[in-house]
C-alpha cells in the first residue's frame, strides 16, 4: 500500500536533506512530533498559504531556519497559539535550561492569559534555526493588535509607542518572541495601513538612532525592487526589537504585493552583497541545499527583508516557500534539465507567504 503523501512526509525529507547538505543538526530530533502534528494534511489539498517556509539571512548564511503554523481543517487561531507557544517552551527548556523557560514564560504571559485566540485570524507561528551544534535560536510569532500593547515591556513599549506616533498608518500585527543560546528579545511588527515612502523613515530612524543607517536602508530596498522607493499600502511591514546596544529596525516587503516586479530580482539581491563574498556564497549554498532532487530551483521567493542596527549596515533577507511542498510549483519538475553545468539554482519572485492581512516577516 502507497504510503499517505502529506505536507509532514514532505518537510520532512526537505529538512533532512537540507540539513545533510549544510552541515547543520537534524532538526527532526527536537522538532519531528511537531511537524507531524502540525502539518498532518494530505499533500495537494486546498490551503490559502504554504504552512512551511524557510528563510536566509546575511547574518546566520550557515543555518537552517524556518518557520511553521498547523495547518488543516478546523485548525482555529487559539490552536496554534497553543501549539507555538507549547513547542517552543518545551525546546527552550531543553537546549537553554528552565531559566530562559522561565524568562520565556513571562513573555508568553499575555498572549495565553488574554482572551486573544477566539478572534485572531492566523494565530501564531514556530521557528528555530539549527546550526552544526545544534539549536541556535527558537521563536514564536503571535497576533497582535492594539489593545495589548499595554501588555509590551517598557523599552519594546516605548519605541512602539514612537512609531506609531511618528508614522500614522502603522497598525500592531504580530509580537515575536526569540530565545538564544545566550539571550532572549521581544519584538513587535506593523503593518502600513498607507503607502510607505522609503524617505518618510528617516525621522524615526533619527528618533531610534539609526538616522545614520537611512540611507543605506533605502537603497539597499529600492536597489533590489528597481529603483521603487513607495511600496503600496499593505506590502510594508516594520519591525522593532530593543537591543543593548540600540534599536533593529526591519523592514519586510511582501513581493505579491508588489506591481511590476524587475524579472531580475534575484540578480538585484545578488548585485547588493557584491562587496560581502561570505554572503554571496552563503546563500548559493542555501539556495543548492533547498532544492529538492529532481527540481530546478528551491522555489519561491516571498518576501524580502532589510534590516539595520546602530552598529550594522543594512543586510538582507530573504523567505523562501520550498517547491517540494507547494503543487502550485509542480511545473518546476517539468522543466528541462540543463544540458550543462549551472550556476546555484535561482527561486522565483512569487506571492506573500500568508494573505497581506496577516503575513509573517522574515527573521534577521
Amino acid at each position: 500500500m502507497k504510503p499517505r503523501d502529506t505536507l509532514a512526509l514532505r518537510a520532512r525529507r526537505l529538512l533532512a536533506q537540507s540539513a545533510r547538505r549544510l552541515g547543520t543538526a537534524d532538526p527532526l530530533e527536537d522538532l519531528g512530533a511537531d511537524i507531524d502534528e502540525s502539518l498532518d494534511v494530505p499533500y495537494g489539498e486546498p490551503l490559502e498559504d504554504t504552512p512551511l517556509s524557510t528563510q536566509f539571512s546575511e547574518q546566520t548564511p550557515e543555518q537552517l531556519n524556518f518557520v511553521m503554523r498547523a495547518a488543516g481543517q478546523g485548525v482555529t487561531g487559539a490552536d496554534r497559539i497553543q501549539g507555538a507557544s507549547q513547542a517552543m517552551t518545551r525546546v527552550v527548556e531543553r537546549h537553554f535550561g528552565r531559566g530562559a523557560r522561565h524568562w520565556l514564560d513571562n513573555q508568553l504571559e499575555a498572549v495565553r492569559s488574554l482572551d486573544n485566540g477566539r478572534s485572531c485570524a492566523w494565530g501564531a507561528a514556530f521557528g528555530s534555526a539549527f546550526d552544526r551544534a545544534g539549536l541556535a535560536e527558537s521563536y514564536v510569532h503571535c497576533e497582535w493588535g492594539p489593545q495589548l500593547m499595554d501588555a509590551l515591556p517598557a523599552p519594546l513599549h516605548r519605541i512602539a509607542t514612537l512609531a506609531m506616533a511618528s508614522m500614522p498608518g502603522l497598525r500592531p500585527v504580530i509580537m515575536s518572541v526569540r530565545c538564544g543560546r545566550a539571550a532572549g528579545a521581544q519584538q513587535l511588527s506593523f503593518e502600513s495601513e498607507r503607502p510607505l515612502s522609503l524617505a518618510a523613515l528617516q525621522p524615526l530612524m533619527d528618533q531610534l538612532g539609526l538616522g545614520h543607517r537611512h540611507a543605506g536602508l533605502m537603497s539597499a530596498v529600492a536597489f533590489i525592487l528597481g529603483a521603487r522607493f513607495v511600496l503600496p499600502a499593505e506590502a510594508a511591514m516594520l519591525t522593532l526589537r530593543p537591543l543593548r546596544q540600540g534599536v533593529e529596525l526591519r523592514l519586510d516587503v511582501s513581493l505579491d504585493a508588489i506591481p511590476d516586479l524587475p524579472s531580475q530580482l534575484m540578480a538585484l539581491t545578488r548585485l547588493q552583497m557584491t562587496e560581502r563574498p561570505r554572503s554571496l556564497q552563503g546563500m548559493d549554498r542555501w539556495l543548492m541545499a533547498l532544492t529538492p532532487d529532481g527540481y530546478p530551483g528551491p522555489g519561491t521567493v516571498s518576501v524580502l527583508s532589510v534590516w539595520v542596527r546602530p552598529d550594522l549596515p543594512a543586510r538582507v533577507a530573504l523567505y523562501l516557500r520550498p517547491a517540494s511542498l507547494d503543487p502550485r510549483l509542480e511545473r518546476l519538475r517539468e522543466a528541462p534539465a540543463p544540458s550543462a553545468p549551472a550556476p546555484a539554482p535561482q527561486p522565483v519572485a512569487g506571492q506573500a507567504l500568508w494573505s497581506s492581512s496577516a503575513w509573517l516577516p522574515a527573521q534577521a
